[in-house]
């Protein structure tokens, strides 16, 4: 009988140990566990972001060709309605008698000096 009792002795010791694996084991995983599972709600945010961030990338792409091509129409719009003005003018100005008709000048649409001091500072460089 004292070798049955050695071998219970053994087989508890033996459970005891694999008692004691399992509760480090299980220790060890939980943190496991919850990092998993927080890196699975960081990659469902990042979907559902990722999912936002293209549909904000659509709308401004729409918006720029949008507006690009509204810039466009208004620049023919102006130019036309600019040539139509000049044709305007230059029929009037053919209806006068030629002593009366004005000289066209030449604009200056530069920008005018301004009195700003410059600091030797930035002159220099």
């Amino acid at each position: 009988m004292d070798r049955t009792e050695k071998q219970i002795k053994e087989v508890e010791t033996t459970n005891t140990q694999l008692g004691q694996a399992l509760v480090d084991l299980t220790e060890s995983t939980l943190p496991l566990l919850e990092e998993n599972q927080r890196m699975k709600r960081k990659i469902a945010y990042l979907e559902q972001n990722n999912a936002h961030n293209a549909v904000n990338l659509t709308n401004l792409l729409r918006m720029s060709v949008y507006l690009q091509e509204k810039e466009e129409r208004m620049l023919a719009a102006w130019r036309a309605s600019d040539a139509h003005r000049k044709e305007e003018l230059r029929e009037m100005r053919r209806q006068l008698p030629p002593e009366q008709r004005p000289k066209i000048r030449r604009e200056n649409f530069g920008v005018p000096r301004t009195h700003l001091r410059v600091r030797a500072s930035f002159r220099d460089g």
